[in-house]
């Protein structure tokens, strides 16, 4: 803060001084125009005859006393009738000088221009005026400038840095069991608030807020733990399910079949899974649309759920028409006679919406786990029943325990 202090002052420095120097030259031009005005108006008469009668010897005398003159740098004279120029002085002019011009008119005729001159200030006697103009007074304004900031310095230090580290050491410090210990300043007694005790004012208040909320924060954390757990639970349980018919997907049976498995073998508990579709699935959306086949994919999936036990059997939807029951703790007779349980169930209401009555069947392939088989190898053996069951007229149960024979339920064409 104090170097920016110090550079503002500088620059503040510069600029006075700066305009300073432009106030001189304004009055330095002035003064040299009215100088010049004043010699030239003087000598015109003459210089007016001289060149009437084109003397170029008095010309060059008047031109070259002219630069005699100690403000004066250089002068050039210009005749209006032959063009030419006439010179004296140094030729080192420039913008940075004072200047004058005037028209020479003749003197028998005031309206008749004989030429013009032209006056520059000497650029060394020019630049020596701003000098002694301004080297009494920019040290002047160096000296203040200085002890300003010494001034500024002093009071930063003793008023604002002291107590800023004081603060500092103090925050550097604080820990948050600490968090109520009040801030107190080494400071001689003042008759009234500054900066510094708004500073002290506002971290105590924020110090209470801080505890007020640390006091409330694990309330807090807690509550929203729970509702993320509850989010993330009921996102993952939707990423999970069939958005059409609520059954698992594919997805979840790849997670919890495995499971299942392992549960299977370790306790050398039975498994059974049926693989079932609906019989000419293709019909009803070819002939009604895929909007009445949707509806009645819910409506089949919902008469399957409703058949089976709660938090012990699961059904996904493996693809399209098909689904997949698994039972633990389920042998295959058992299996069996639910699955033709859940045939009857879709058989003996038809589906309705509206106008619209159309009967359904489903065909089932039923197996259960035996020592050796995989995921794929169980799925595939249902998924060969199953399609046993459609080419033996569907609408029936087909069931094997690996190489076992076969039972099955009654199928119709």
């Amino acid at each position: 803060m104090l170097q920016r202090i110090i550079a503002l002052s500088l620059v503040c420095l510069v600029g006075i001084g700066g305009f300073q120097v432009w106030l001189d030259r304004q009055k330095q031009e002035k003064q040299f125009f009215n100088t010049m005005s004043l010699i030239v108006e003087t000598s015109s008469r003459a210089i007016a005859y001289a060149v009437w009668d084109i003397d170029r010897e008095v010309l060059h005398n008047h031109v070259q006393r002219l630069t005699e003159i100690e403000a004066v740098g250089f002068v050039r004279l210009t005749l209006t009738v032959t063009g030419e120029m006439i010179t004296a002085g140094s030729t080192g002019i420039g913008k940075d000088v004072p200047s004058y011009q005037a028209v020479i008119y003749s003197p028998d005729y005031k309206n008749q221009s004989l030429g013009t001159i032209e006056v520059w200030a000497d650029r060394a006697y020019h630049r020596n005026l701003l000098w002694e103009s301004q080297k009494h007074v920019i040290p002047g304004y160096l000296i203040f400038t200085v002890l300003m900031c010494f001034m500024v310095a002093w009071v930063m230090q003793h008023d604002l840095g002291i107590p800023l580290r004081q603060i500092a050491d103090f925050v550097r410090n604080l820990k948050p069991e600490e968090l109520n210990q009040p801030l107190e300043l080494r400071r001689p007694d003042r008759q009234r608030a500054d900066e510094i005790d708004m500073v002290m004012q506002g971290f105590q208040h924020l110090q209470t807020a801080l505890d007020r909320h640390i006091k409330d924060l694990d309330g807090l954390v807690k509550e929203r733990t729970a509702e993320l757990s509850t989010m993330v639970d009921e996102v993952k349980r939707l990423s999970q399910l069939d958005a059409l018919t609520g059954a698992y997907n594919r997805r979840a049976m790849e997670m919890r079949l495995p499971l299942d498995i392992e549960r299977c073998m370790r306790y050398g508990r039975p498994l059974s899974v049926i693989f079932t579709d609906i019989d000419r699935f293709k019909r009803i959306n070819d002939q009604h649309g895929h909007a009445v086949g949707d509806e009645v994919l819910k409506d089949v999936a919902k008469r399957l759920q409703e058949g089976l036990r709660a938090n012990v059997d699961w059904m996904v939807r493996f693809g399209g028409e098909e689904f997949v029951i698994f039972m633990p703790e389920t042998a295959l007779r058992s299996a069996t006679e639910i699955a033709e349980r859940l045939a009857d169930v879709v058989r003996r209401t038809p589906w309705q919406m509206g106008d619209l009555v159309l009967p359904l069947t489903c065909s089932f392939g039923v197996t259960q786990y035996q020592p050796g088989d995989t995921m794929d190898s169980l799925l595939e053996r249902a998924d060969e029943l199953l399609y046993k069951a459609k080419r033996d007229g569907r609408d029936c149960v087909r069931a094997s325990r690996g190489s076992e024979a076969e039972s099955s339920a009654n199928c119709v064409s």
